[in-house]
């Protein structure tokens, strides 16, 4: 077969796609093959040919129809076992083998704890995060935040030009600082990588807080920082620099936890909400850190 397509492939190339050495190819020159091998290599010149010409593109499937429109009789299995043999994998096909072993060596997200149930009358016991972005002219400014369920209070942030694992750990880094989040907390996110990250898992692990995540893709999974964030857009225009973008996103969070009443809150304050279910003989005291 190699001798046949030698005028149009280079022989080195040929022997690499077969498994074979180029001295073991000259050695086989002066023998003579059976019509059986003669058969099985014409066969396995003009599938290579066929995938060659195809520029690597083309499956089993589409050169067994380029043979048959020139003539040679053989199915589609025979065609799959020649190109196994020959090592010839279609690009698209070598992507998506590298994507699912990508994510095979992934570890497993996180299960679905908070199931939309997005009520909670223990304070700290069930936080929600996400990361949205504000425009501002010297590019995004990314914002991280931890909101506890019970009282919608933002317990923790963090801004950042960038989108990383280190933004997400300084947001609980404050929100486990304000002395809000309780022992065995839940965390609920979507499925970004920063919340997939190992270094995050490990950071939960070391804190006691477990991880829980929605359906990927489905944004209603994680309704309340979502709701957050669309506050937040809606009502902070376009900023000259990231510096005087987080002056506003602190300033927002503030008002947030201490003037923004919520319906679901009885008309209360995500601030007087959490002081309430905290100390109710007290509300005064107990107030988000993060505002």
């Amino acid at each position: 077969m190699i001798d046949r397509l030698k005028a149009d492939l280079p022989v080195s190339y040929l022997c690499e796609k077969l498994g074979v050495s180029r001295s073991g190819y000259y050695d086989w020159v002066s023998r003579e093959p059976s019509p059986m091998v003669q058969r099985r290599d014409e066969l396995a010149a003009k599938v290579l040919c066929a995938f060659a010409a195809s520029e690597r593109s083309a499956g089993y499937r589409k050169v067994t129809a380029e043979l048959h429109a020139d003539g040679v009789v053989v199915d589609r299995k025979t065609v799959a076992s020649r190109m196994r043999e020959l090592g010839l994998i279609p690009l698209f096909a070598e992507a998506a083998f590298k994507k699912a072993n990508q994510r095979s060596s992934r570890a497993v997200d996180p299960v679905d704890l908070v199931n939309r149930l997005f009520s909670s009358l223990t304070p700290g016991a069930i936080l929600v995060g996400d990361i949205t972005y504000v425009h501002t002219r010297e590019g995004w400014l990314y914002v991280a935040t931890v909101i506890d369920l019970a009282s919608r209070a933002v317990l923790g942030y963090a801004t950042g030009k960038r989108q990383t694992v280190g933004l997400i750990v300084r947001a609980m880094d404050r929100a486990r600082a304000s002395g809000h989040v309780a022992t065995g907390a839940i965390f609920h996110s979507d499925h970004g990588s920063q919340y997939r990250a190992k270094s995050f898992a490990k950071y939960c692990g070391k804190y006691g807080i477990r991880r829980s995540m929605g359906a990927n893709m489905q944004c209603w999974d994680n309704a309340v920082a979502e709701s957050f964030f669309s506050k937040l857009k809606n009502e902070r225009l376009t900023f000259t620099t990231r510096r005087a973008a987080t002056h506003e996103v602190v300033k927002y969070i503030g008002h947030y936890n201490t003037r923004r009443r919520h319906q679901s809150l009885g008309y209360k304050t995500p601030a007087q909400a959490l002081a309430k279910l905290t100390n109710p003989a007290d509300t005064a005291k107990a107030t988000p850190a993060a505002a």
